[in-house]
This record gives structure tokens, sequence and C-alpha cells, in this order.
């Protein structure tokens, strides 16, 4: 998980938009009609050509396999509701183990996704680090 200070911002322009492209971590941010404002490189790097050009175009239209996940439908919600909040679950866009924080700001909502190791990578991993210490 990252941690960046986004409770000390209050608006998207004060939003520090060139750190952002060196985080190892989606960021994207989306006005109150979920239209992208703002997606940093990592994006388009974990999202490929899904990833390009999305500023301007809604989060709902061109991801339509969130709209018919649970979770996401959950996170929409409270951030309609302007409640910050995580998650952890896959992602319908790419099968990845996500952690998902989305924060409300005055005038946009803000978010971060962060790629999680597979649980039987981890542990498979694990049973190798085991195995060789016997």
């Amino acid at each position: 998980m990252h941690k960046f200070p986004i409770n000390e911002y209050q608006k998207f322009s004060e939003l520090p938009l060139d750190k952002f492209n060196s985080f190892k971590f989606s960021v994207y941010v989306v006005d109150f009609d979920w239209n992208y404002i703002f997606v940093n490189s990592f994006v388009e790097t974990n999202l490929g050509d899904r990833g390009k050009n999305l500023v301007g175009k809604n989060m709902w239209t061109e991801f339509k396999e969130l709209a018919a996940d649970p979770t996401f439908m959950q996170l929409k919600d409270k951030m309609n509701r302007r409640i910050p909040c995580n998650f952890e679950t896959h992602s319908p866009v790419n099968g990845n183990r996500i952690y998902i924080t989305g924060y409300p700001l005055e005038d946009c909502f803000y978010f971060t996704s962060s790629i999680l190791p597979d649980r039987q990578e981890l542990m498979n991993e694990l049973r190798n680090q085991l195995s060789r210490r016997k």
C-alpha cells in the first residue's frame, strides 16, 4: 500500500500531478460525473492499450465490467456519498488482485490502485524457501 498525504489537498488544482507519474502504483482522478481528468503513467503500464487516452472518458463506459462488479458498485456508492474507502478485490479488467483507495476531494474523486501479489504464488514461494532451509 502507498502512503501519500492526500488529506492535505482539497481540490484537483492543488494535486501535485507531476509527482504522481513517479509512483509505482496507479493514480487516477475522476470528476463527479466519473470522467477521467488525470491518470498517471502506471495506469497505462498496467492496462496497456485500454489505459491510453482515458482523460475525458467516462470510467463506467470505458470499463463496463466494473459496473457489473459488486465491489466497484460499493466503491461508487461510497464515493458518491463522499465517504473515503479501501477495498481489496480482483480486478474485473485484468484479473489482478488489487487494493483500491478512494478519497473524495471538493471537486473530484482521487483513486489509487496497487497490484497485490497472488496468494497462491506467495504460498508457493514460502514453501520453497522453507524447503531450502531443511
